[in-house]
């Protein structure tokens, strides 16, 4: 997020042509620590009450923020359908992944564009009834290979929205927490942290696991 950019007012990114900007996600296939095969793809918008139908097992699930982070990005892909601001981002730099195994989506990422060279973190959630599989961390990598490596940003910012985020993805990953605590997260408040090409390079290897579907 460049210095002076408020994602709480209007859309950021409505000057440039996202249809230009924006590539599909090829896929990746991840053995989950069970054994299961898992696959993660990209959601169109057609996929939204699938997701949400997913999803709503966590509502009522009063533990580690997983009813407000699934809340948060249920109410982000309702936004998105009606082509609205996201969090402040344009609608057009949203992107949405999901794993599934067996066809069933038992976890969901999701992010988007400040300008074509940076991104905006969003929400990661797994269904409650998945926990333990690490399905968020291979989630996560798989939405950084999106920014990096298909869609080719120098720096992604994202806000730590819990303590299991803090101490599973953010501190483990390198981000530099400390760098804007002036600048805050209009959803959950928190500060803003940053992720580089150079630090992605650098982590991917030991990182983002399985299978690349296709180039």
């Amino acid at each position: 997020m460049a210095e002076g950019i408020d994602l709480s007012k209007g859309a950021v990114g409505a000057e440039y042509d996202w249809s230009k900007v924006m590539k599909p996600y090829p896929g990746r296939k991840v053995i989950l620590p069970n054994g299961e095969e898992m696959i993660i793809e990209q959601a169109s918008k057609d996929q939204i009450n699938e997701i949400v139908d997913a999803l709503l097992i966590n509502v009522t699930h009063h533990r580690d923020l997983f009813d407000l982070v699934t809340s948060e990005i249920i109410t982000e892909l309702y936004w998105w359908r009606e082509n609205r601001p996201i969090a402040g981002l344009h609608p057009d730099s949203h992107f949405i992944l999901v794993g599934r195994v067996k066809g069933e989506i038992v976890g969901v990422t999701n992010g988007g564009l400040v300008d074509p060279k940076t991104g905006m973190s969003l929400h990661t959630v797994v269904r409650r009834d998945r926990r333990g599989l690490q399905i968020g961390a291979y989630l996560w990598p798989a939405k950084l290979e999106m920014w990096f490596d298909v869609l080719g940003c120098e720096k992604v910012y994202a806000p730590p929205e819990s303590a299991i985020g803090m101490r599973k993805l953010f501190r483990p990953w390198g981000f530099q927490l400390q760098s804007f605590p002036e600048q805050k997260h209009p959803g959950f408040y928190t500060p803003i942290a940053l992720l580089t090409k150079e630090e992605w390079e650098r982590l991917k290897p030991a990182k983002l696991v399985g299978e690349l579907l296709k180039k």
